[in-house]
Parts: C-alpha cells; sequence; structure tokens
C-alpha cells in the first residue's frame, strides 16, 4: 500500500489514473514488402530457332489470352523442318505400296525381298514420327492423320502457313509468305509486360524476346524481423498498404521462407493479393504490412505504461482510496497499440481503474521500501 499524505501532494506528484476497458485486442507483426509477380504465371518467351522477326502483334501493356500470337518469326530452320515432313510422308508412302505390290506376288519373289520391304516401312515410319515430332516441338499442332489423305499440291498449302492465323495473312501478297514463318504465342492470359525486339530484328534461339505475367494475382513479400519470426503461421490474416495509397488489402499468410536473409537478418513471408481489383496492385511497389499473430476477442485490456515491474513481479496500482494505491500482480497478454491484455487473478476481479502516468513512481517507492526493509 502506498499513501500520499494528502490530495495537493498526490497532485504534485503528477499521479492520472485511467479505466480498464474490455474490448477485443489484436497483436499484429508489422514489416516491410514489396509487390512481385506470380513466379508461377510469369514467363521469359523465346523462339525455338533462330530468324529474323516478320510481324509484332502485341505490345507492352498489352493484355492476351492463352494463345494470341505475340510475334511471327521467319526461320529458313521451320522450312527446312516442313519440307522434311513432307517428304518423310512422300517416302513412307512409296515404301508401303512398294510393300503391298510385293506381298501381292509374294509366290514369285524370295521372301528376303519381303522382309527387306517390311523393314524399310518401320524405318520410313521412324522417319516420318521423327519428323512431325520436330514440328511438334516448334509448337505446331500437326498430325501425320491429318496430311495422309490430302494430295502433295493440298499438303504444301496447308503446311506452309501452318500455325498462322488467316487474319494476319490479310492483305500480304503471296510472294511474300513463305513456309518459314513460326508464331510465338502467350502461354496463358496476362498482359505483356516485356518487348524485347521489333519488326526486321535477328533472333536468336532461346534468348528471352518477350515477357508476360498474369496479373490476376500478385505476391506481397514482407520482410519480418528474425524476433518476430517463430510468431508467424501459414494462414494468419495479413493487411498490406502500398506507399502513398489508401486501399489496404487484406490476404492470408501463404508461404514463410526457410532461411534467414544474409544481409537484412529477414525472413520472407509471402502472401498473395488479387492485383485486378479495383485497386490494382504494381510490380515493385514497396509498402507497410501487417500480420495479425493474435487476437482476444474480450479481454481485459490497460495502458502498456501502467504495467510496472517491481523487481520480483509485474504489477499494477489500482486506487483504494482518495490518495491510497495498491500493487496488483498481474499476468501481461498480448500487446498492441500502446495497450496490453491482463490475465489471470487480477482480470478476474473486474478492476475498474489502473495508474498509469506516474507509475513508475509509485513502482520505484516499492522498490525503496523492499532495499530499506532488506527484502532487495
Amino acid at each position: 500500500m502506498i499513501e500520499f499524505a494528502s490530495a495537493g501532494a498526490l497532485e504534485r506528484a503528477g499521479i492520472e489514473v485511467e479505466p480498464v476497458e474490455r474490448r477485443p485486442i489484436i497483436d499484429r507483426v508489422t514489416a516491410h514488402g514489396v509487390v512481385r509477380y506470380d513466379e508461377r504465371h510469369i514467363a521469359q518467351l523465346s523462339t525455338r530457332v533462330p530468324g529474323s522477326v516478320w510481324r509484332v502483334e502485341k505490345h507492352l501493356g498489352d493484355r492476351v489470352t492463352k494463345g494470341d500470337v505475340l510475334l511471327v518469326v521467319e526461320s529458313s530452320d521451320v522450312g527446312r523442318l516442313k519440307a522434311e515432313f513432307l517428304n518423310a510422308l512422300v517416302a513412307y508412302e512409296t515404301r508401303r505400296e512398294q510393300l503391298a505390290i510385293l506381298e501381292e506376288v509374294k509366290g514369285a519373289v524370295m521372301g528376303r525381298q519381303i522382309r527387306e520391304a517390311t523393314a524399310a516401312v518401320r524405318a520410313a515410319r521412324i522417319d516420318l514420327v521423327n519428323a512431325e515430332q520436330a514440328l511438334v516441338n516448334l509448337g505446331y499442332e500437326l498430325s501425320i492423320a491429318e496430311y495422309q489423305p490430302l494430295d502433295d499440291d493440298t499438303r504444301a498449302a496447308r503446311i506452309r502457313t501452318l500455325g498462322v492465323p488467316p487474319q494476319l495473312l490479310e492483305g500480304v501478297h503471296d510472294d511474300a509468305i513463305t513456309s518459314n514463318l513460326l508464331p510465338l504465342r502467350a502461354p496463358f492470359a496476362g498482359v505483356v509486360t516485356g518487348r524485347e525486339v521489333v519488326v526486321g530484328e535477328l533472333v536468336d534461339e532461346g534468348k528471352p524476346i518477350f515477357e508476360v505475367a498474369d496479373v490476376s494475382t500478385m505476391w506481397v513479400a514482407l520482410s519480418v524481423s528474425k524476433e518476430d519470426a517463430s510468431r508467424v503461421a501459414v494462414g494468419q490474416p495479413v493487411r498490406f498498404r502500398p506507399d502513398g495509397a489508401d486501399a489496404e488489402f487484406e490476404s492470408r499468410v501463404t508461404w514463410i521462407g526457410t532461411a534467414v536473409d544474409d544481409t537484412t537478418r529477414t525472413l520472407e513471408v509471402r502472401t498473395e493479393i488479387p492485383g485486378d481489383g479495383p485497386v490494382p496492385l504494381r510490380a515493385n511497389t514497396f509498402g507497410m504490412g501487417s500480420i495479425e499473430v493474435g487476437r482476444v476477442e474480450k479481454a481485459v485490456v490497460v495502458p502498456s505504461s501502467s504495467v510496472q515491474w517491481d523487481g520480483a513481479r509485474w504489477v499494477v496500482f489500482v486506487p483504494v482510496g482518495d490518495v491510497s494505491f495498491a500493487a496488483r500482480p498481474v499476468e501481461p497478454g498480448l500487446r498492441a497499440g500502446g495497450h496490453l491484455e491482463i490475465r489471470g487473478d487480477f482480470a478476474a476481479g473486474h478492476p475498474t481503474h489502473v495508474v498509469t502516468t506516474g507509475s513508475h513512481l509509485l513502482k520505484s517507492k516499492i522498490m525503496l521500501d523492499k532495499m530499506e526493509s532488506g527484502e532487495l
């Protein structure tokens, strides 16, 4: 018990009390964050053969759907592979016809000739399948069965513009349309976020020339301090506010890094947020995020400044008269926004007020009394 001599002495000490609140309290971990593209849906696209850019259909910022033609490349390798497919198809059909003739007169020919003709058909079939696969590997959609019923002229006409949408050839003179054309298509719906070529430019096999990103979902990478890392778990609610924005985005923790960054000594925590809403998220935008790591719906809450350590325990001071105060032991809980949850017997006793300003003076008085009595 600490008692002041008079109300004037109490006023000179600057003691102030505030009511104890009973309300929800939320414990949050704050961290700086940066918006990124979803790495599962961003593609660096390149051609599969060297050549020159014949036509560019999409430009930076354009929205695309899956299968849209981004550009068309002209490559002699493409023409060669198409020719090899047609030649392999003719060779296979020729071998089959030769075998059929021999089988009709097999009584008049040696068995060795039949076996050699059969082996030739099998070899020609393998060459044909390999030629078909070479075109499929470039992204063309074709099959042997589709071309077998056609005559030579129809085959050549169809494979000449294979894969190129007819609308791209409108207004183009026939002499300018070769069998060397290869379209580069979008692998999924998204936005063109990078383009490195113009018409007529030479391109190398495997060199990225287009970038397409699906912006319907964006990643936000939060840098959580290693001291708070153990409090974060997958599924916890997250709020993120980009710098300079009024909008706040809500999501949940979807991934937690397995290693602390060597330089910043922080742990990456990721959340996924829709990027194409009323307020779109932009990649590489910085902001501040908060992760809800704890919540109590009906908590006894006091200002953090009212809780003091008296050398052996946490205490708060409650008024027990006009000029008297008593120390009550407490069990601190969640902390948020300058307030602290109180648990245990003190909370069960339904206190009404605690000392805030000046509580450190009362603590000092208690510790001084303990030292004088030899308790400390």
